[in-house]
Order: C-alpha cells, then sequence, then structure tokens
C-alpha cells in the first residue's frame, strides 16, 4: 500500500470515527454509592447515568467503563449494574456498541433527517434561514467553549481540528464535510451548556449537509478551501486562547463568508441546484 494510500486508509477508517468520540476513553466522574441507601442499588445506578447525560458529562458517543471497572467505581456488585445497564438500554439511554459494553446515544437525533436537510438547503430562502441559525449558535458556542473549555475539552478540539486540518490538506473530499462537522461540534460539547450541545447534535445531519453542499458549491476551489481552513484556524486559536470575543468574531467572519458563498451562487443564472 502506497503511503497517500496508507494515510487515505487511517484517515477514512480510524479517524473520523475517533475525532467524534474522542472522550469514550476519558475517565468519567462516576461517585460510589452508599450501601445504606433506601432505594434499590440498580435505581441509584441508573439515576445517576441519566444525572450525568442530563448535566453534559456524558456525552451522545461516550463509552461506560467495562462492567467490572463501572462497578468498582460505583462500588456496587455487577447484577445491581448490569440490571441498571439493562433499564437503561431498555429506555433509550444507552446501547450495546459494535465491541461489546454500551455507549451512550443522541437522545435529540435526529431532530432534522437527511432527506429534508436536502431540501431545505435546496430552497435559497430557507438555506439562508439555516445559515442565520448556524450564524447564532456557532457564535454563541464559540464564547462559551473559550470561556468554559477544560483541558479535556481542549483536547478534543484539538483532535477534531487537526483531522480537519489533514483533510484539508490531503484533499480527502469524501471526509471533509463530516470532520467540518465535528469540529464545530466539539465546540459545541465544550460550552458546558447541555440544551445548546444537544440542539447543535440534533442538528448535525443539517449542519453536515449544509457543509457537504458549500463545499460542493466552491468546487473544492483550493484557494476557497484555504480560506475556510484559514477561518477555521483563527476559531481554534480564538477558543483554545480562551480569547471570547475574537472567538465570537471569527465564528461570525466564517459564518459571514458562508452565506456570500451561497449568495453568489443564487445570483448565477444558470445556477444548478446540487444534490
Amino acid at each position: 500500500m502506497h503511503g497517500v494510500e496508507r494515510y487515505n486508509f487511517t484517515h477514512r477508517g480510524v479517524v473520523a470515527r475517533c475525532v467524534n468520540r474522542l472522550h469514550r476513553l476519558l475517565p468519567m466522574p462516576f461517585t460510589q454509592i452508599p450501601s445504606f441507601t433506601r432505594k434499590r442499588i440498580s435505581d441509584v445506578v441508573s439515576d445517576q447515568v441519566k444525572q450525568l447525560i442530563s448535566e453534559g458529562t456524558l456525552m451522545p458517543g461516550d463509552r461506560l467503563p467495562a462492567e467490572r471497572d463501572l462497578a468498582a467505581q460505583l462500588g456496587v456488585s455487577r447484577p445491581s449494574l448490569r440490571e441498571a445497564l439493562i433499564r437503561l438500554e431498555a429506555d433509550g439511554y444507552i446501547e450495546t456498541s459494535g465491541r461489546g459494553g454500551f455507549t451512550v446515544v443522541d437522545v435529540t437525533a435526529p431532530i432534522i433527517s437527511k432527506p429534508l436537510a436536502e431540501l431545505l438547503l435546496q430552497n435559497p430562502r430557507t438555506s439562508a434561514d439555516i445559515l442565520e441559525l448556524r450564524q447564532g449558535l456557532e457564535a454563541i458556542s464559540t464564547v462559551y467553549a473559550a470561556q468554559r473549555a477544560t483541558a479535556t475539552d481542549l483536547k478534543k478540539i484539538r483532535a477534531a481540528f487537526e483531522a480537519l486540518k489533514a483533510a484539508s490538506l490531503s484533499r480527502d473530499r469524501a471526509n471533509l464535510a463530516e470532520l467540518d462537522a465535528a469540529f464545530h461540534l466539539a465546540i459545541a460539547d465544550s460550552t458546558h451548556n447541555v440544551a445548546l450541545a444537544h440542539v447543535m447534535h440534533g442538528i448535525h445531519t443539517l449542519i453536515r449537509e449544509g457543509m457537504r453542499q458549500y463545499h460542493r458549491l466552491i468546487d473544492y476551489d483550493d484557494a476557497m478551501e484555504k480560506q475556510l481552513m484559514s477561518q477555521h484556524q483563527a476559531i481554534y486559536d480564538a477558543v483554545i486562547a480562551r480569547d471570547a470575543p475574537k472567538a465570537r468574531k471569527a465564528a461570525e467572519r466564517h459564518l459571514a463568508f458562508v452565506r456570500e458563498i451561497y449568495k453568489d451562487d443564487a445570483t448565477k443564472p444558470s445556477a444548478a441546484v446540487i444534490s
């Protein structure tokens, strides 16, 4: 396998998945459950997992520790833990992962399906509305991320940005939109605003399809892609530097640029709908 082919295989087969779920392997703040609790142990375990999800400590795609490790962290028996996990799975909070164990389900997804996203983006008026929505959500996301991101959050943002940058430099068109969306979602996850993070994940399909469309609109032009990457770099640098005002301006500048791409396309006499 040639070097470029080996890189593309690694990038497409591993990095894209790892970026969105990097935090699966990070330690999670489960607390020991008192042995004298009046409630059933399995109920207390279930309530704790639900609380961590509602607080945003456990995010969609997070992998729970192995059963033995989780039981030790909680200080409960494995049968009690297993009972709680079965109930959480039945209620739709977690799901069995391909490699065994459980991952947290995105309870908001999908708010908008891929077909609906494509229909909305094909309409000049609604595509402009979508960009206005993104501009508002992402501007405030970058501000909160710059102010509130933990060291762990910054590692996730850095990993997402590096994957996006690598895809851009290697002209990996197949995964560019997905990694673009993953970068913005990593920032949203770092806001520690549960409602905002879940809304961003809930409209992930819409965000991803919108990004795929504007990359197509510029026909993956190298100069335009470099401008987009430069804008992402500015957002990243501001968040990492914890400069909230600069982060907001960078996000707004980026979305304004994208809106101009759509406007320019809409004014072309022969502009065709991109599917």
